[in-house]
């Protein structure tokens, strides 16, 4: 179970990772466009949802990150993690990987016991 839900964790987070920080980058360039002088009085519909999406996605980047770091904290805890792991660390894997349940790939029998 384990030998394929750490490799398909890692790839979740990072095509997450890839998506969040695309939406920033949008949400930062549209923040700069509505400041431009030239748009100053006018009415932009959604002109103050931008810095709320900035903010969205710098906290999903680092919650991304921290579940990074979680997987590499069990999967380097030694040579035999994916064979003698504690329930501990399996329940972490899997709980992790339950925010990416909805992703192709996922198998339930890897959720959450």
């Amino acid at each position: 179970m384990t030998h394929e839900l750490v490799p398909w964790l890692a790839e979740q987070i990072d095509a997450a990772e890839t998506r969040t920080r695309k939406l920033l980058t949008e949400a930062q360039r549209n923040d700069l466009a509505v400041k431009d002088p030239r748009l100053l009085g006018r009415y932009i519909p959604g002109w103050h949802d931008w810095p709320d999406v900035e903010r969205v996605c710098r906290d999903r980047l680092a919650d991304l990150d921290a579940k990074r770091r979680i997987l590499g904290l069990v999967t380097d805890c030694g040579p035999s993690w994916q064979d003698g792991y504690t329930e501990a660390y399996r329940d972490v894997v899997r709980l992790l990987a339950a925010a990416f349940a909805g992703e192709s790939g996922y198998r339930t029998e890897w959720g959450p016991q």
